[in-house]
């Protein structure tokens, strides 16, 4: 298969900004007190909180006391009511319900920008990020305001993404990527089938034990009090373009695309070009 030459993708393009008064997003909040934790300033400032996200699309909290784990879990739970403990694509840590790790993967790679569960049928409504040590070295998350992105996209492209969806396609081989057992939190095919059925999930087991499934989801979303719409969705992630030149090429010589790992297509089955995502 002959395929366009994708460029090596870096995030070194990212723009530093210090938030504050002059920069819209992300909003900035520092505590009123001197040691303020984060969990009771939450918990009063819920409403502002929620206008405020809602508003600017992304908060910012610092100089807020959060010393541990079980702080930041409190805080999260004082925001919401309804937190997710079964998401499978990350790692939970042991002590907590609703902390998870980051995403282990190889220090010297990027991983793209996405929503994260934009790619399962329940679209997280918030995330929320903590940095349990201080002053490591080697590590970021640059966000990016996702409506100011589909302001950007081609025109034609944009309206094709909000028209027809996406379709997220995966295959849980063994030793790549999470497995069935750990993205579904079980152990037994029947539980997983109705999980399936359950969500709208298109699922197809082969004959050597690989998990196929299909989730239909939107590319963008509609938000806000102003009805904004947000290019919303994980096709960086799991577009084989997106992957480095020498990974992405050895995957599409041996494998058709519905083999793949993960891959991402359009709602109506047809195929994301290279050229499509290197607009993204």
């Amino acid at each position: 298969m002959e395929v366009s030459q994708m460029p090596e993708w870096s995030l070194s393009p990212v723009r530093l900004v210090e938030p504050g008064a002059a920069v819209p997003f992300p909003l900035l909040l520092t505590p009123q007190k001197t040691g303020q934790g984060v969990p009771d300033f939450m918990q009063t400032q819920r409403q502002r909180l929620n206008e405020a996200l809602s508003e600017s699309g992304a908060v910012l909290l610092r100089g807020f006391d959060v010393p541990d784990e079980a702080a930041f879990e409190r805080a999260a739970q004082s925001l919401s009511e309804r937190l997710e403990s079964g998401y499978g694509d990350l790692v939970k840590r042991s002590t907590h319900e609703f902390v998870y790790d980051a995403t282990r993967y190889p220090n010297d790679r990027a991983i793209l920008f996405h929503n994260e569960g934009s790619h399962t049928p329940r679209l997280p409504t918030r995330q929320l990020f903590f940095c349990g040590k201080a002053r490591c070295q080697g590590g970021e998350t640059p966000i990016v305001d996702c409506r100011r992105v589909l302001t950007a996209l081609d025109r034609d492209l944009a309206q094709r993404f909000a028209r027809v969806g996406l379709s997220y396609i995966r295959n849980f081989i063994p030793g790549v990527d999470v497995s069935w057992q750990s993205f579904f939190r079980t152990t037994q095919r029947a539980e997983v089938e109705r999980l399936c059925r359950q969500s709208g999930i298109q699922f197809f087991w082969k004959d050597d034990g690989v998990l196929r499934i299909a989730t239909r989801a939107p590319a963008v979303i509609s938000h806000g009090r102003q009805d904004a719409s947000s290019f919303c969705n994980q096709i960086l992630l799991h577009h084989v373009a997106c992957l480095d030149a020498k990974t992405g090429a050895a995957l599409r010589a041996v494998l058709e695309p519905d083999e793949l790992p993960r891959n991402v297509v359009f709602g109506d089955s047809s195929p994301i070009s290279d050229e499509a995502v290197a607009e993204v």
